[in-house]
């Protein structure tokens, strides 16, 4: 994690999000064991016809999107305005699954989304991103979708995280 700068609004913000994404204890796997890891959280839509691709569910955290306030809440000298972040974060599941695994698409859904949302409403998380100048504001989500991705019947939710801080955007 690093603090964010004029210099680095789309790549560190981006970064700050998946570091605490990928923590095991904030979002959880759902279909591994705690000794085990699979690559699950992704910047793209994975290539599911890989052979080195890990299975659903899987993550997608999309880039930041930036958006600097030009008039309002700036400094008198221009040098500081507000700030806005807004990080879509895709969770993916499917019900195919071997075993006991079959049929567990909405249960896994259901608990990824209540892990990302905990998360991001977190004081300690919440603090760590403030301490990086990028200070909470708001998370929500978008109802579950029902759909057919590579062939594969699969169940679709988007947490929307909004951060923001006034911070020096000009040398």
């Amino acid at each position: 994690m690093a603090t964010m700068t004029y210099a680095n609004l789309f790549s560190e913000a981006r970064n700050n999000v998946l570091a605490l994404l990928s923590i095991k204890s904030n979002v959880a796997d759902p279909t591994q064991m705690s000794t085990q890891t699979r690559k699950w959280i992704y910047s793209r839509e994975p290539d599911v016809k890989a052979s080195d691709f890990s299975g659903y569910p899987y993550i997608i955290l999309h880039g930041a999107d930036v958006d600097i306030e030009q008039k309002v809440a700036g400094s008198v000298d221009g040098k500081s305005k507000m700030v806005y972040w807004n990080h879509e974060i895709e969770i993916i599941t499917s019900d195919r699954g071997y075993a006991e695994k079959d049929g567990q698409g909405l249960s896994y859904m259901d608990s990824i989304s209540n892990d990302v949302v905990e998360t991001f409403m977190n004081i300690t998380n919440r603090n760590t991103l403030s301490g990086y100048l990028m200070q909470f504001s708001n998370v929500t989500t978008t109802k579950v979708v029902s759909e057919t991705r590579h062939n594969q019947k699969c169940y679709v939710r988007s947490v929307l995280l909004e951060l923001k801080s006034k911070m020096q955007v000009s040398a």
